[in-house]
This record gives C-alpha cells, structure tokens and sequence, in this order.
C-alpha cells in the first residue's frame, strides 16, 4: 500500500470513472442528497473525509487538556484583576500569578502548536503513507543536526573577525580569509537545504508513482538536461558570433538576420524538448498509476486517429465538390442535395467513431482499476 488512503481511492475510483475521465453529460447536482453515487464516492471526496475523520481525533485528544489550561488561565487572569482592586496593592502577589499566568499562556500555545504539527503530519500521512512521512521526517532530522553544526563554526568564524576588526591593526588578509571560509560554510548549507527538498519530492514521488516510475523519471530528467547544455551552448556561441558581426564598422545584417534565425530555432528547439520532457514524464505517471491501461489507450487512439483522418479527408474532398457545384451556374441541385447528404453522412461517421473511442477508454480504464481493486 503506497498511501494512508490507497484501498479506499481506489474503491472510490471504481464508482467514479466514467465521472472523472470525461465531463459528465448531465448538469452536476449542487445538493448531496440527489446526487448519484457516482459523484459522491470521488477520489478526492474520499481522500477529504479520511483526513477530516483523523484530524477530529487528534484535535478531540488535545482540545480538553486546552480547555483546562484555558480555564486555569481565566482563573488566575480574573484572580490578578480581583487584587489590583485591593489597596494596598500587593504586587509581589500580583507579579508571582502573572508569572503563573504567563506560564499557563506558553503551555497554552505549546500545545496548540503541538496540534497543529500533528495535523499537518496527518494530512501528509494521508497523501503520502507513514513509510513516506517517517522518510521526510528522518531527513529533516539529519538536516537539522547538520545545520546547527555549520552555524555553529559559522558563528565561531564571526566572532574571529569581530575580535581581529577591534584591534588596534588590523589583520585585512586574516579577516579576508575568515570571510571566504564563512562563505564557504554559507554555500554548504545551502547546498544541504537543497539536497533535502530534491530528496523529500523524490520520497513523495515514490510515495506516490512508486521506484521504477521516479528511475525513469530521473532518467528522462538528466537525459534533457544533457541536451538542454548542449542546445545553450550552441545559442551562447551564435550570441557571440551576432555580438562580433554588430561589432564590426560595417555591419552585415543579412548575416545578422541568418544567425538571429539559427537562435529562435534554437530556442524553439529547447521549447520543444521541454514540453517533450513533460508529456514524457506525464504518461510515465499515469502508467505508474494504470499500468498497460495506457498502452492499451495509446493503441486505440493512433487506430481511430487513422480512421477518422480518413473520413475527415473525404469530407474535405466532398466539401470541395459542394463549393465546386455552388460556384456553377446554373446550380445543379440535385448534385448538391446529394453531396450535402453524403456531407452529414461523413460528419455522423466521425461522431460515432469519437463516442466509440471514447467508451473504449472508459472499459479500459474500469477495468484496470476494478483489476487493481481486488
């Protein structure tokens, strides 16, 4: 099991596929009570109702021991407001219950923090799964301890370079050399922050697609990275070969223009494989979650692209014909009338041939997930 929720969604997907692949045909109900089941049981909603149900727990467990802490710290509040009555003011009396109201104001707040961070580690377990969460925390740990380490040495280095900036002559090439080492430091750590976001959204993405799809994805990643270089390198140099020709004392523009147009390709190139890169990474996702089910789909939409591109050119050839027989005078209607039903022929030829396509995919996709259901 991937995540806190994944038998629930799952079940939950089976009633709502035809819903949730492809818009409903009929207007959505806004009232729960006379909607189907179908939109009621959504991944989503499931997803919700699993989260809000955990969250009432953690919240019913901490909201009583607040509720007493509240009502302490009322109590001693109106004790404090009681004595400020009195003269002559007893204020060592006042000073030691603000000291206590003070004291119940911090657990107070400690203990709602505490139950704010355990409802945000609710909401991850029901994304992401405990595994996962356990994962993120472990990291963040490790973070932790190393991150008190350097700014420890860091505030050390400061120190240094305070001591050598008071005296009386100044050491500039000690100081020079401390600050390179506090950069240094500086730089690791931000190396290290961003080693653990990059290794916390690769847990969430196992989390969720499982190792093999984020192997692959990673693999897709550093094979454009690859070719990103070397694309910016190629529009780096046809940069400099613009900047040199608009340097000279007479400019060639046609050479200008030619070199400008080689960069647009360029970009255009690198736009290109950028998208490609999505749409790669997309499918791998969606074959994580479908398996073959996308294969299957990618199969019969390349079958029925290739039947209603044929219809769609022969209703181009007819439509060609109609505009042909109109523009001869005089109209031949009977032609025309002929044509034009062979024309809405075609048309309802291409409808039936989308409609089928379409609940093709939705048999495909049901039983893929009724499959991964049992």
């Amino acid at each position: 099991m991937k995540r806190f929720a994944s038998s629930l969604l799952t079940a939950a997907l089976v009633f709502s596929v035809t819903t949730s692949v492809f818009a409903s045909k009929d207007p959505i109900q806004n009232e729960i009570y006379n909607k189907p089941v179908s939109q009621i049981i959504h991944p989503k909603y499931v997803e919700s109702i699993v989260e809000k149900k955990e969250t009432a727990k953690i919240k019913a467990s901490y909201e009583e021991e607040i509720a007493v802490l509240e009502e302490s710290h009322k109590a001693v509040h109106e004790e404090i407001k009681a004595l400020e009555k009195v003269k002559p003011v007893d204020e060592e009396a006042i000073s030691e219950l603000k000291k206590e109201e003070k004291a119940l104001h911090d657990e107070i707040k400690a203990k709602r923090d505490e139950l704010n961070k355990l409802i945000e580690r609710v909401k991850k377990v029901v994304k992401y799964g405990e595994e996962a969460v356990a994962k993120i925390e472990a990291a963040e740990a490790d973070f932790a301890k190393e991150e008190s380490e350097i700014k420890e040495k860091i505030e050390k280095i400061k120190a240094e370079i305070k001591a050598l900036e008071a005296e009386e002559t100044v050491d500039e090439e000690a100081v020079a050399k401390l600050k390179e080492e506090e950069k240094a430091l500086h730089d690791e750590l931000k190396a290290k922050r961003d080693a653990l976001k990059k290794k916390i959204e690769r847990i969430k993405l196992v989390a969720e697609y499982g190792e093999e799809a984020v192997a692959k994805i990673e693999a897709a990643q550093a094979d454009f990275a690859k070719k990103e270089s070397e694309i910016k390198e190629k529009i780096e140099k046809v940069k400099a070969e613009i900047k040199a020709l608009k340097a000279e004392e007479t400019v060639d523009e046609e050479a200008v223009t030619k070199l400008k147009e080689e960069e647009k390709a360029l970009k255009d190139e690198l736009r290109a494989k950028r998208d490609a890169l999505k749409e790669e990474i997309d499918r791998i996702k969606l074959v994580a979650e479908f398996g073959n089910a996308i294969v299957q789909i990618e199969e019969q939409q390349a079958l029925f692209a290739e039947k209603i591109a044929a219809l769609e050119e022969k209703k181009e050839e007819v439509k060609a014909e109609l505009k042909k027989l109109r523009e001869t005078k005089p109209v031949d209607k009977e032609a025309v009338d002929e044509l034009t039903k062979q024309e809405k022929s075609l048309n309802d030829q291409i409808r039936v041939e989308k409609e089928t396509l379409e609940t093709i995919i939705e048999d495909i996709l049901y039983a893929a997930i009724t499959k991964k259901a049992v």
